[in-house]
């Protein structure tokens, strides 16, 4: 049976305490970071405010190519059924991608029928992907479909908790109360003469539970009419977005010749790296708070950890194998299906 190693318990109490020192001076001093870094004009944190929720979006194309060349099934009817869903989530995860990621962060809205050349250019890339995962040798993408499996439960859990948090905590954005910025209601100070981030909560406090005195029926219209996304601060979902990344972890774990090369460190640091990257842009382009993009940070981190820990228990417990004379073979018959439960 896997077990944590004692190396692994001391990394994730380390990784707590960073997370623990960070979420108190986030308590103090959200409001006086977000001032001293607001730039939105940044070209760093515009690349990022475009891309960084990439991972996410490719999450389902990569999987969905991996499950289409997968040999599940012992009929054609298995077989093609088998491809018809990988097919149908790299085309739907195109889709997605190119219609509200793609047009949304590089098309000006004026653009007419701009779901007719997503509908076009999600197929065109489908068949690219899928054909270039054709090239793959067929041991190696049998390993991949565990990959596919870890790549979107990070991405489905990370989001899950993230979006759930958005509304329960419904804190409002710095960007809506920061003058000048284009997210700010023109009307703000008329309404509310000397108005200086009055809206402004620290992390720990749920706003539908503890609802703040000014945010008033009128209030929350003023600032959803210039900004749909005006309350929903609270955790980043763009840095949780990208910690989807951080699936790239399991990878050592299926090839071990990685892990006797010493490669392992690179699936966990650069990941890492990305991310945090993303949770600072957030913070210039202003926004997120610094609590806002610690908590999507880890929120990913600890998604990936997890599963990662749930996967190879997993593994030790059914016997799974991916040594260089085994491929853990998966063949979708009863008996396989029963073992797996």
């Amino acid at each position: 049976m896997y077990k944590v190693s004692k190396k692994g318990w001391i990394e994730a109490g380390i990784s707590f305490g960073i997370f623990a020192v960070i979420a108190v001076i986030a308590a103090f001093y959200d409001l006086q970071i977000n001032k001293a870094l607001y730039a939105p004009g940044c070209p760093y944190a515009q690349f990022f405010d475009n891309l960084g929720e990439m991972p996410t979006y490719f999450a389902a194309p990569v999987a969905g190519s991996i499950l289409f060349w997968q040999r599940f099934g012992n009929t054609k009817k298995q077989h093609l059924l088998i491809k018809i869903l990988g097919a149908g989530v790299v085309y739907c995860g195109y889709l997605v991608a190119i219609g509200v990621w793609f047009f949304g962060n590089f098309f000006a809205d004026e653009i007419k029928y701009q779901w007719v050349y997503a509908v076009f250019f999600a197929a065109i890339m489908s068949a690219l992907t899928i054909a270039a995962f054709s090239k793959i040798p067929e041991k190696t993408m049998k390993k991949l479909f565990w990959f596919a499996v870890f790549l979107a439960a990070c991405a489905i859990l990370a989001n899950a908790i993230v979006q759930i948090m958005k509304f329960i905590w419904a804190r409002q954005r710095f960007r809506t109360m920061t003058p000048g910025n284009p997210k700010t209601p023109d009307a703000l100070l008329a309404l509310y003469p000397g108005y200086d981030y009055d809206g402004f909560t620290p992390w720990y406090m749920i706003n539908t539970i503890i609802k703040p005195e000014i945010r008033t029926d009128a209030y929350v219209a003023l600032f959803k009419s210039v900004d749909d996304g005006a309350f929903v601060s609270f955790p980043s979902g763009h840095t949780s977005a990208a910690s989807t990344s951080l699936a790239l972890i399991i990878i050592p774990e299926l090839f071990p010749k990685m892990r006797a090369k010493n490669r392992k460190w690179m699936f966990w640091v650069f990941p890492l790296i990305y991310t945090g990257l993303v949770a600072i842009s957030r913070i210039v382009m202003a926004a997120h708070y610094l609590s806002d993009v610690l908590f999507g940070y880890f929120i990913g981190f600890g998604s990936a950890a997890l599963l990662r820990i749930i996967m190879l228990k997993v593994f030790s417990k059914k016997g799974i194998s991916f040594e260089e004379d085994q491929s853990a073979v998966i063949t979708l018959t009863e008996e396989s299906v029963e073992q797996l439960k």
